[in-house]
């Protein structure tokens, strides 16, 4: 799923001038792949808060805003959840919020990692990754996972510099979880990327059960 064409400035007015400073920074624009997805990670959490908002849904940045008398946990939120919302029942769910440069035919094509930078230890030997020596996160450190896909195929990173070209997954925990280990798949398949794929849509919000 591709969003509204860049010709449609709506998907870029929603954001905050301070995103749109970052998205639109010459200097953030030419970094490769690995910097360019470190520089943007927390500024794909206010781009997905700004988003999210667009499309009429509540959504609360737990290091900014006031949400101490709900029921939501913020005690030690390291990682844990990015974002919290609240649903058209009045219920508090947590967001896992994640962006990955992807190089699939499509924006769904190919799998993406899902790891924490939590390393081995005693309490994490079972969600060990072989790979990579991180982690598995664990099945009640958030109810939602969102995942900004941007396409930087045969290294054209121009997808980069406007959100109107980005793809979106909105996965429930429930679809990542690794029965034998009792965690999450420390990869997420294009399959589910694909199932749980959210167009930006105001008259279409995301509806988080």
């Amino acid at each position: 799923m591709n969003l509204v064409t860049s010709k449609n400035n709506k998907i870029m007015e929603a954001l905050n001038p301070s995103v749109l400073e970052l998205v639109n920074n010459k200097i953030i624009q030419s970094m490769s792949i690995i910097d360019w997805g470190k520089a943007m990670a927390r500024a794909n959490e206010y781009i997905q808060k700004n988003l999210l908002k667009y499309c009429g849904i509540e959504v609360y940045d737990p290091s900014l805003d006031d949400i101490s008398s709900s029921s939501i946990n913020i005690d030690n939120n390291s990682p844990g959840f990015d974002l919290v919302v609240k649903n058209n029942k009045g219920e508090f769910k947590r967001i896992q919020s994640k962006l990955r440069q992807v190089k699939g035919c499509t924006d769904f094509s190919q799998q993406t990692h899902f790891e924490t930078t939590r390393r081995n230890s005693k309490k994490n030997k079972d969600k060990s990754s072989s790979d990579t020596g991180h982690v598995a996160y664990g099945v009640d450190e958030f109810d939602y996972v969102m995942v900004s896909l941007v396409n930087v195929r045969r290294k054209n990173f121009e997808k980069r510099n406007d959100v109107n070209l980005w793809s979106f997954s909105i996965i429930p925990i429930k679809a990542l979880i690794n029965e034998e280990k009792k965690c999450c798949m420390t990869k997420i398949p294009s399959s589910i990327l694909l199932k749980y794929k959210y167009t930006i849509d105001p008259l279409n919000p995301p509806n988080f059960h």
